[in-house]
């Protein structure tokens, strides 16, 4: 696919060794160089970006939360524009465990929302199951789930009595070591 100023260029391939050529060469090129601007509805679109991703990580930080992702969308009008600005929207989806207060978090969401962007009147806070909290237990300086509990308490016991075994043979060698 070729935009306009390659067009152009191919265009005056032809004249390449004459004047004309060369003035339609350089001038091609530095069409071609200019750096694009970003008009308001870009600029706009790429703030809302950046108070998206702010506020999806404020809400990520939430306790259950495992994931959180937000799209906002302010209404921006264009100058050059003929069509009338949509309306102002935003959408927010958390995944959370099982056991997260789903309740709580719609309030936080909803007043996270309302501060980040005051122009949305109404939006969209989806909170959906998508993990499964573990029953933890302790056992001495380890936390683990409830059903590996068990198995901790026998390989530390096992390990105790290893070091037990060890320090036993050392003692025994070091004692035949000395009758000698």
């Amino acid at each position: 696919m070729y935009d306009g100023v390659h067009v152009t260029a191919a265009c005056y391939v032809r004249d390449v060794g004459t004047r004309r050529g060369i003035i339609a060469a350089c001038v091609v090129a530095l069409v071609a160089c200019a750096p694009s601007v970003d008009g308001p509805v870009e600029r706009q679109r790429a703030v809302d970006r950046a108070d998206a991703d702010h506020l999806a990580a404020q809400l990520g930080a939430l306790p259950g939360t495992v994931t959180a992702s937000v799209t906002l969308h302010r209404a921006v009008r264009d100058p050059l524009g003929v069509t009338a600005p949509t309306p102002a929207s935003g959408v927010v989806l958390l995944v959370v465990d099982d056991q997260a207060n789903r309740d709580e978090l719609a309030r936080t969401a909803r007043t996270l929302f309302a501060a980040s962007a005051p122009e949305v009147p109404n939006p969209a806070i989806e909170i959906i199951v998508g993990a499964h909290r573990p029953a933890l237990a302790s056992v001495g300086p380890f936390t683990v789930t409830e059903s590996s509990k068990p198995m901790l308490r026998i390989a530390l016991a096992l390990a105790l009595g290893m070091i037990a075994l060890l320090a036993g043979w050392i003692a025994f060698r070091e004692s035949q070591r000395r009758e000698r």
